[in-house]
């Protein structure tokens, strides 16, 4: 699943570069991301973490539903690419956009949460895709196992809701001191 990831960071990488001057600068698209995430009076409260907890949530829950079944193995194996695809792409976007200061920006955007996300995401993903192929190959799991995977999920949703507590709370004072310091807007 790291390699995946590492593929799917290099297109994020790649794509903007070669798209930037044909078609997302003159179509308005650079920063859309940037600017959703950094747009004055961000919140950091208890609204902010249940819109967090139902749009990363809902697609962890999905996930882990996915790995018991045929198809965690492309769930896994998209969702890998997608990350790191995302995350490649905020960075060079931000640094198409802002310059070298754009890095930092980006790196507020991903800090602390991604500290947590990005392990707890492949190893779940990894486990999926372990699961799914003894499904591909028409094997059963046994009660042991599935006791097993239900332990992984729960601590790995414990986890996540750690990432989405911190991207909540602590991301949007992160997010806005830099963007005061670099005098972005």
């Amino acid at each position: 699943m790291e390699i995946l990831f590492v593929v799917g960071f290099v297109l994020g990488v790649v794509l903007p570069n070669i798209l930037w001057k044909t078609e997302l600068e003159e179509k308005g698209l650079p920063g859309l991301y940037l600017l959703t995430r950094i747009s004055p009076g961000m919140p950091a409260n208890p609204e902010y973490f249940f819109y967090v907890l139902k749009t990363r949530g809902s697609i962890y829950i999905l996930c882990m539903l996915c790995g018991l079944s045929i198809f965690g193995l492309p769930v896994s194996v998209v969702a890998s690419v997608w990350m790191g695809f995302l995350m490649g792409s905020v960075l060079t976007v931000s640094l198409l956009e802002f310059g070298v200061e754009g890095l930092f920006l980006a790196g507020a955007l991903f800090l602390p949460q991604y500290i947590v996300y990005i392990p707890v995401s492949l190893t779940l993903y990894r486990r999926n895709f372990q699961i799914s192929v003894k499904c591909w190959k028409n094997q059963r799991l046994t009660p042991q196992e599935r006791r097993e995977y239900g332990v992984f999920c729960a601590m790995a949703a414990a986890l996540l809701a750690v990432g989405m507590f911190l991207e909540s709370y602590l991301n949007p004072v992160l997010v806005e001191m830099v963007v005061d310091k670099l005098h972005f807007f």
